[in-house]
């Protein structure tokens, strides 16, 4: 006999045949394709695992039969200030609150909102750097600072409609641009939305000349 789950007693569940036990074994190691985007609305721009938890257990431990060396890297298209000026930018814009007495979290995005640099001190709030990365989000979709998408959404409240959940409507994120073209976005996130603003100005101006 077999117990449920209150302790009643429950008919006894007929064995599976040898069929059934190896299409269930046959379904148990069928892997889902790996993904390529995540599919939760309120994620960040990459934020998914591609590999199912089942399969990470089965990823080879040896090395590899031809080393990464001899591979090139990937490229990818999407506007960008590159990962060195990003890297720039964001120490500035670090740099510039810790002199206001301000310990903040920074984030840099290419056009896609896909992260290319993000900096978190010590002493800084664990959510700071997130929500500097979701103003860059916020940043990238609208193709504006979040202080000017403020000032638009009080003219006009149906832009809120445009606003999705993983973005956030606080000031400190502004635009990377190269004339008109949109490169990403730079954040920063822990001090107030004054110091914010002017710490993230002083990131893209180290970086400006050079994009």
């Amino acid at each position: 006999m077999l117990l449920t789950n209150d302790f009643s007693v429950a008919q006894t569940a007929p064995l599976p045949s040898s069929s059934q036990t190896t299409a269930q074994a046959t379904a148990t190691v069928r892997e889902p394709a790996r993904l390529t985007e995540g599919t939760d609305p309120g994620a960040l721009p990459g934020d998914f695992m591609d590999i199912p938890q089942t399969a990470q257990l089965k990823v080879p431990l040896g090395a590899p039969a031809v080393t990464h060396a001899t591979q090139p890297f990937p490229s990818d298209s999407t506007p960008s200030p590159g990962f060195a000026l990003a890297l720039e930018a964001a120490q500035v814009a670090m740099d510039s609150c810790e002199a206001d007495g301000y310990r903040v979290a920074v984030a840099v995005t290419d056009a896609a909102g896909k992260l290319k640099v993000a900096l978190a001190p010590d002493g800084v709030a664990n959510n700071r750097v997130y929500m500097a990365l979701r103003k860059d989000v916020t940043v990238v979709g609208f193709k504006m600072s979040t202080l000017t998408l403020r000032s638009k959404i009080e003219g006009d409240p149906s832009v809120m409609k445009q606003v999705k959940p993983n973005m956030v409507l606080l000031p400190g994120g502004v635009p990377i641009m190269n004339g008109d073209v949109l490169l990403g976005a730079i954040a920063v996130s822990g001090a107030t939305a004054y110091v914010e603003e002017k710490c993230a100005q002083a990131g893209l101006q180290r970086i400006r000349s050079r994009l």
